[in-house]
């Protein structure tokens, strides 16, 4: 079953992913961003959530969301998946984000309620308004009550419920993260851009396009990889801490120098908060 047939569900794909794995310098990569990888289980495991706690419930389950993010971007990855490895590594950079916040600002769990019922009301009206028809009865009594609940807790707040904007959140508490991350994967990964769409074009010496993309694919493979290993250190981090894990801390740390002698790693690293 070829490439050309069966795309990404080949039995060619298998010996695709293996050879990335074994030949650098992705191997050194992968091997590397596969002990994060378990430095994350590790560190999860070090943790015990107080469910009483709206914050630590927030920060927790944002590095539970980051790491999974993390593991399936390298599965992408190592697949030659590279631009959908970037649409997900997208998606951990704002959990990353919500966890700086959270580890830096004790309110912010409340903005994130706030917008969680702000957008669950929104929504419902949408529906309601346009494409009522399609619903069942059921359906529609859900949407009456979601938007009832954020009135009573608009009510209880005594003002407007707003939404989260994340350049202003990481402007706050981590700017790096926004500008050098959200905004570089956004660009060509999430949205229906040129550089997005310049990702999935064959072009010659002379610049010319001459075929569309339908196959594995190694191109801008070792700075996803970094990418990635970067997001879930600037996760990894404030979480370990605000749970009181000075070892686990410290081990992050020191994943940063060994990331510094990657062959290919990009110059971001310098940026980190400690």
């Amino acid at each position: 079953m070829p490439f050309e047939t069966d795309g990404f569900f080949s039995s060619d794909a298998e010996g695709f992913r293996r050879s990335v794995r074994e030949t650098e310098p992705f191997k050194a990569w992968f091997d590397y961003a596969l002990g994060l990888n378990r430095l994350g289980f590790d560190t999860l495991r070090a943790v015990q959530t107080a469910l009483s706690d709206n914050r630590q419930i927030a920060l927790n389950v944002q590095f539970v969301r980051v790491h999974q993010s993390f593991q399936s971007a390298l599965i992408l990855s190592e697949r030659g998946l590279v631009p959908d490895a970037r649409v997900v590594l997208r998606s951990a950079v704002e959990g990353a984000i919500a966890i700086h916040a959270l580890a830096k600002d004790a309110g912010f769990v409340e903005q994130m309620i706030e917008a969680h019922y702000r957008s669950q009301r929104t929504q419902a009206r949408v529906l309601l308004d346009k494409f009522s028809a399609s619903f069942s009865v059921e359906e529609i009594a859900n949407m009456n009550k979601a938007i009832a609940d954020a009135d009573a807790y608009q009510a209880s707040r005594r003002k407007e419920l707003t939404e989260i904007k994340w350049e202003q959140v990481a402007e706050k508490h981590c700017p790096e993260l926004y500008q050098l991350f959200y905004r570089d994967l956004s660009s060509d990964g999430t949205h229906a851009t040129i550089n997005a769409a310049e990702r999935f074009l064959v072009v010659d010496g002379a610049g010319q396009i001459t075929d569309f993309k339908v196959v594995p694919d190694t191109q801008g493979l070792v700075d996803v990889l970094s990418a990635a290993s970067l997001v879930f250190i600037w996760a990894a981090g404030p979480y370990a801490e605000t749970n009181g894990l000075v070892d686990k801390a410290a081990a992050i740390n020191n994943r940063m120098a060994e990331f510094k002698a990657l062959p290919g790693a990009f110059p971001r690293e310098s940026t980190r908060a400690s």
